[in-house]
């Protein structure tokens, strides 16, 4: 089965016209939005990227956009029903690649492909779900959000569950939780000792859950519904 990077990419020609390809290192700044002059959207191929956007004057990290995944979905609204003016970056936690599309040529080919349709509706699916639930939940106990999240960002890295454990890449930081939940990092760091307390969690040398089944009693996610999600490709 081909990934998107790859469909958009079967005619040479058409590809070196509309697409670039980009390789980037930990840390590298891959794309930034640009509402005045944006016309692209930028697709992991390889690697993993973090979406930051920018607030009170500083860069807060939002989630992670992971192989085949893509950024730039203020090019799916029609700007006389809303004018984006957010401020986004994609930044690389980890080596890799990504494709640069222009808007125009990527339309075109979900538009004529049911299966790339089927795959970019499944992705904003996702994302809207996991958003609606974590604006639902904002305001519920701590150690719920916790285990939201942890739960929330193995599936978007479609981590393996074995022996119900899940070892994250090396690229997750604990400050990533307390971006997302806005709380205090005293906060969230006892409530992550609390876990590994309970033997849910390992923190060192690599962060892992040690306990999927317990963790996930302790979340409100409706995993039943995101583990059903399949993989990004057609």
């Amino acid at each position: 089965m081909l990934t998107i990077c790859e469909f958009l990419t079967t005619s040479p020609e058409l590809a070196k016209e509309y697409t670039k390809r980009i390789s980037f290192q930990d840390r590298e700044i891959i794309h930034r939005y640009d509402y005045v002059k944006n016309n692209q959207f930028v697709i992991i191929e390889k690697g993993v990227g973090k979406l930051e956007f920018y607030r009170k004057r500083r860069w807060e990290f939002e989630t992670f956009i992971t192989e085949d995944e893509f950024a730039g979905i203020e090019n799916l609204l029609n700007a006389k029903k809303y004018s984006c003016s957010m401020k986004y970056r994609v930044v690389g936690a980890s080596e890799g690649s990504a494709l640069l599309v222009n808007k125009d040529f990527f339309l075109d080919h979900m538009y004529a492909d049911p299966l790339i349709f089927h795959t970019v509706m499944e992705h904003v699916a996702l994302r809207h779900i996991l958003t609606s639930h974590n604006f639902r939940e904002k305001k519920s106990p701590l150690k719920q959000r916790v285990a939201d999240l942890l739960l929330e960002f193995s599936i978007l890295t479609a981590l393996p569950t074995i022996d119900d454990q899940i070892v994250f890449p090396n690229y997750f930081s604990e400050t990533m939780l307390t971006s997302v939940l806005r709380a205090p990092s005293h906060h969230v760091d006892a409530i992550l000792t609390f876990l590994e307390e309970q033997q849910i969690v390992v923190r060192e040398p690599v962060f892992k859950i040690s306990d999927y089944s317990r963790l996930k009693r302790l979340s409100n996610l409706d995993l039943e519904l995101l583990e059903d999600t399949t993989e990004l490709v057609f």
